[in-house]
């Protein structure tokens, strides 16, 4: 009897090692030429497993497949390991692809996945290749999906997503797919005591919270946007283990958004504290970590018992001014000896260009030739130049750039290079009008399309016969940094 106990034991413990394979994935991409990609294929598989794939079959979209070779293998905790598979594919031509990938090895016993154990496991990404909106790289997730969860304890995850282009992100929660990218029937999220939903904005998977313990799917698009277009989405379909624990999570200290010039230091410490205890692992994740010139540091301060400490500092180069903001995620792991827990929360810097210094107004006849002062790095794609009728009074706040529309001011020229530091302004050959007060304003342009912060404005005005400035402000002299307004 106690032999036939011992094999049944063996045979349900094997069935369970085959068959308990994938965790999470996603596909990402990287335009390479016109029409040829970089696919990478990232999968989250249990260590323990049997089951193991050094090939995976890619559907491209276009009615053709290829097989991607494993890469790499990164073992992370919570007995969780990342393959990494890469290949390139030459599409036919502009179109909308959605990109497959399948494996036969789901989870048995998820309970949100009918039968989940006889349901293929099927992550998916769509590519739109447009030459009206130009080359795409989809965002990459920065954060791992290896955390798990506590019955009664809010549950958070943060893909923590960042896109190379700085286009805009959205984010929503969609329903786990099976063979052919095609919805699991009878899929349903899982129970919350209040709610579980994804944060459009900042990302967030919130489950508050979970009401019965287990193994649970769900699924998250990261939409890309650029100029109101949807342009990409990427899905992420990723393992939630509930367990029973008496262990609670570690809290975050307070965070804060911030706006920063190009050279102008980000410098805060950030804290973590553990109710039981415990000893923490404090970590940030960010696309500010990844910019080669420039790249932000998170350094270890303290960790005892209870508590754990890290400086963020980040002086942000013209390399990484963009429209979008940067989101950091802070993330602290208790090291409990039972279930260990997490809490993530995010804040976002934006890195604004610095006002050009606008100096000279100059009428010539019918015309106003415009002068300001070089900027300070050979970086920037040129300036454009905007204008308006009387005095503006606009004053921008810390996170704003450009120029605003509603400040009255219309664009009226462009000039390439960062050595470029005159602008005539003839109102397309016409001529300015005598007796009218013009106000000027210019912004750097970045080779992303991102402008400055604003310069300050010069009025002037054409009087025949005579040149005459009427407004121009100094706020200081100093040689080095001087500014005037």
């Amino acid at each position: 009897m106690k032999k036939s106990i011992i094999l049944i034991f063996t045979a349900f413990l094997l069935t369970d090692l085959y068959a308990t394979h994938n965790r999470a994935g996603e596909i990402t991409y990287k335009q390479i030429s016109d029409l040829t990609y970089e696919i990478t294929i990232t999968t989250f598989t249990y260590t323990l497993s049997f089951a193991d794939r050094p090939q995976l079959e890619v559907n491209w979209g276009d009615n053709t497949s290829s097989i991607a070779d494993r890469e790499s293998i990164t073992y992370l905790p919570n007995y969780y390991k990342r393959n990494i598979y890469r290949i390139n594919h030459t599409y036919p031509g502009p179109g909308v692809y959605r990109i497959i990938v399948q494996d036969p090895n789901r989870n048995e016993g998820v309970k949100n996945i009918p039968n989940s154990v006889n349901v293929v496991f099927s992550i998916s990404t769509t590519l739109l290749i447009n030459p009206a909106i130009g080359r795409n790289n989809t965002p990459v997730l920065l954060n791992p999906p290896y955390d798990k969860a506590a019955r009664g304890y809010v549950f958070i995850h943060n893909p923590a997503a960042y896109d190379p282009d700085g286009d805009s992100l959205s984010y929503k929660l969609t329903v786990c797919t099976r063979e052919d990218g095609k919805p699991i029937e009878g899929y349903k999220l899982p129970p919350a005591s209040n709610f579980i939903k994804v944060d459009s904005i900042s990302g967030d998977l919130i489950w508050n919270t979970p009401v019965d313990t287990g193994k649970y799917n769900v699924a998250m698009e990261i939409q890309e946007w650029r100029n109101g277009i949807k342009i990409g989405v990427v899905v992420r379909d990723m393992q939630i283990e509930v367990y029973d624990a008496k262990n609670k999570p570690p809290e975050n200290g307070p965070l804060r958004d911030y706006c920063v010039e190009a050279g102008q230091t980000v410098d805060f410490i950030a804290t973590a504290t553990d109710p039981d205890g415990d000893h923490i692992s404090l970590k940030a994740t960010s696309g500010a970590f990844t910019i080669p010139e420039c790249r932000a540091q998170f350094i270890k301060l303290d960790s005892i018992s209870g508590f754990a400490s890290a400086r963020f500092t980040w002086t942000p180069c013209h390399q990484a001014v963009r429209n979008q903001p940067y989101g950091v995620i802070i993330k602290s792991d208790d090291l409990s000896a039972e279930v260990k827990l997490s809490d993530i929360d995010n804040f976002n810097i934006k890195v604004l260009g610095p006002p050009p210094v606008l100096l000279k107004a100059v009428p010539e006849g019918k015309f106003i030739r415009l002068t300001w002062r070089e900027y300070g790095t050979d970086y920037i794609s040129g300036f454009s130049i905007y204008r308006r009728e009387g005095a503006s009074g606009f004053s921008a706040d810390s996170c704003t750039s450009g120029i605003p529309p509603s400040t009255g001011f219309v664009k009226v020229g462009y000039v390439s290079g960062h050595s470029t530091l005159q602008f005539t302004d003839t109102d397309n050959g016409q001529g300015l009008q005598y007796g009218r007060e013009y106000t000027y304003r210019i912004v750097a342009v970045y080779p992303n399309g991102t402008e400055s912060k604003a310069s300050n404005e010069i009025t002037s005005t054409l009087i025949s016969g005579i040149p005459v400035i009427t407004n121009v402000s100094v706020r200081n002299t100093d040689a080095a940094r001087g500014s005037i307004y």
